[in-house]
């Protein structure tokens, strides 16, 4: 009897002393609401520059050139996910200027915006499937 009082009291010490480091570390809901905000803020932050883009007439001009509806391509960009977004985002904005790494050349832009629009393409298929 005294064994199993012993052992009662040593796991209820442990179950309390899990409970108490637990709730150290726990996150508040106001900061679990402020990261969501910034997530999302991101994200549309990351669709306007993407849309931008896709809205340009180099994108327009790329799409023929692969046969791709360019529509189909800005409705599917929200169905990406937040990281195949922003790697997108960042290549786009690349796009708009970096001329130091060249992309001012027309040739290179059109390029780049193919690539842009097949990967995009890519994604989605693989989202779909």
């Amino acid at each position: 009897m005294r064994k199993s009082l012993a052992v009662l009291a040593v796991l209820t010490a442990l179950l309390a002393g899990d409970r108490a480091l637990a709730e150290d570390h726990l996150v508040t809901s106001e900061a679990a609401q402020a990261r969501m905000a910034e997530a999302e803020a991101a994200r549309q932050s990351d669709l306007a520059v993407v849309d931008r883009v896709l809205s340009s007439p180099e994108a327009a001009a790329a799409a023929r050139t692969v046969g791709a509806d360019l529509g189909d391509v800005r409705r599917a960009a929200p169905t990406l996910s937040d990281s195949e977004l922003r790697d997108l985002a960042v290549r786009a904005a690349a796009l708009e200027g970096d001329p130091v790494a060249g992309v001012s050349d027309h040739d290179l832009r059109w390029l780049l915006y193919v690539f842009l629009l097949v990967a995009i393409v890519i994604l989605v298929i693989k989202a779909v499937d």
